[in-house]
């Protein structure tokens, strides 16, 4: 299905080149289509390495919060599209910097919420609570993902197979969802390579709930979540949800805090401005956004109006607020949070209100802007790459960053251009893995051979589509000092080349 929107769209494009609009809207569908697809593509893969039993896990440190983001970021698209209600609740959160396989567990808990997002129809609700238990190993961390939703649900019969490859639902109400019945199979051996496991509470046209358990190794030095400047300190929380008020509240009373919580924005503003007359104010006041009546900016507003502008004033939101930052700030909101709330979260921001941390500025809105910043004239790189079309993309992003591109289509090729260049002529070569006549692996492994300082030691970085875990291991082996994936990741090239190449 996606290959045949992929080839359509280009025949259409192709004879309607002189209607810019038209040729737009073919290059946006071929782009959605070429994502679908590749999507396919990795899930067939990732089942075949499975199966084959050659997937490897990798340990890396990375933190809970940040990881929570990146899987909510990827996946709030399409709640938007859908108009769903998401909701999500952090419970007894103790160690928030763990060791493990972060981008299998995304790949992972994407698979559960995008699930979740396909089989509730519009406008439904799906509820993400992440929480720690107890166990009696010091090093290792138990953790609970419960991803709930009011969706179609299944069968009984269907429940009974959901974790087996290629099992799909195929009924009136499934039909035009898009998938290949692999997402469940690879979650479920993703989270049984981490000792944990899954289960699914599901019944027709109620719902479906899947439990994930699973273990990480902590890092041994976790952040300290309590600072004396804060103790005793009241804040009071607005949410309409009272599971989130309760949440927050316990959170800030563990960091030494005092939480209050009101269920509507209107309390909001009668509990500020109460306290403002007894001249004993709020430290902060954390609002929700979407909240029925009033909401969270209408809320900051009232209170501006009532008190002033020295109580600091957050809003707290699942959604992406940059649309409504503007009007946010103009109604005298000092700061944002995402949901989930996590203490370190709150212990960051405090910081910056307090005036004791400096915020490190927005993010770039895209890699490919961020990197057409970036200037690299006078440097000139060796890309190996057999494939036309994929040579022609990497020229022109290298290219974007004024780098001179010297291209060959094989490893002997990339081998011979070395054996006859002068120390220091190129400053990084890019290496394909599967070429013709001598494939990537053997070219590293004769260059670093050929006995020359500047040829053991120039940069040489993987660029292929053998992306698993195993394979940036063999680019390391064979001498290589760097992997990026295809398609390119262009914030990683990014820092490829920053890394690699000395600016002048």
């Amino acid at each position: 299905t996606p290959m045949n929107a992929i080839i359509g769209m280009t025949a259409i494009a192709t004879t309607h080149m002189d209607d810019r609009e038209r040729v737009k809207d073919c290059l946006q569908k071929i782009t959605v289509s070429g994502k679908h697809l590749l999507g396919l593509i990795n899930e067939v893969l990732d089942m075949s390495k499975i199966e084959s039993g050659k997937i490897d896990l990798q340990d890396e440190a990375f933190s809970l919060p940040d990881f929570v983001e990146t899987v909510l970021d990827i996946c709030k698209p399409q709640i938007k599209a859908r108009n769903h209600e998401l909701s999500v609740h952090i419970k007894d959160i103790e160690h928030e910097k763990v060791i493990g396989d972060s981008q299998r567990l995304q790949q992972a808990f994407t698979n559960i919420v995008n699930n979740s997002i396909k089989y509730t129809p519009d406008g439904g609700k799906i509820r993400l609570t992440i929480s720690e238990k107890v166990t009696n190993r010091p090093s290792i961390g138990c953790y609970v993902f419960e991803v709930e939703d009011n969706g179609i649900g299944m069968t009984e019969e269907f429940r009974e197979h959901i974790f087996e490859p290629f099992e799909r639902a195929y009924d009136d109400r499934t039909r035009k969802e898009q998938g290949t019945g692999l997402g469940m199979a690879i979650t479920k051996n993703i989270i049984e390579m981490m000792n944990g496991n899954i289960k699914v509470e599901s019944e027709l046209n109620k719902g479906t709930k899947f439990t994930v358990t699973f273990f990480l190794k902590l890092q041994s030095a976790d952040m300290d979540l309590t600072r004396d400047y804060l103790v005793d300190l009241p804040i009071l929380v607005a949410d309409d949800d009272k599971i989130a008020c309760e949440t927050a509240c316990i959170m800030l009373d563990e960091m030494g805090m005092k939480g209050e919580w009101v269920l509507s924005g209107q309390e909001a503003v009668e509990k500020v401005a109460g306290r403002h007359e007894r001249d004993d104010d709020y430290y902060a006041v954390i609002l929700d956004w979407k909240m029925p009546g009033m909401d969270g900016i209408e809320t900051a507003r009232e209170i501006r109006r009532r008190v002033g502008s020295d109580i600091p004033i957050i809003v707290l939101s699942a959604f992406d607020w940059s649309d409504v930052e503007q009007e946010a700030r103009a109604a005298g909101v000092n700061a944002f949070l995402s949901k989930p709330l996590f203490k370190s979260r709150l212990i960051y921001l405090f910081n910056i209100l307090s005036g004791r941390s400096a915020d490190n500025g927005d993010k770039e809105d895209s890699p490919l802007q961020a990197l057409q910043n970036e200037d690299f004239s006078g440097f000139r790189v060796l890309l190996a790459e057999d494939n036309d079309l994929n040579a022609e993309i990497a020229v022109d992003i290298l290219e974007m960053v004024n780098l001179t591109v010297d291209r060959v289509v094989n490893g002997k090729e990339a081998l011979d251009r070395m054996l006859a260049a002068e120390d220091g002529y190129y400053d990084l070569v890019f290496m394909d893995v599967m070429m013709p006549v001598m494939n990537g692996y053997d070219a590293v492994r004769a260059i670093r051979s050929l006995g020359r300082e500047y040829t053991s030691t120039v940069p040489i970085v993987a660029m292929t589509a053998n992306a698993f875990a195993e394979d940036v291991q063999a680019s390391m082996g064979a001498g290589m000092n760097g992997h990026i994936a295809k398609p390119i990741d262009f914030d990683q090239l990014s820092v490829v080349l920053n890394k690699w190449i000395k600016k002048k």
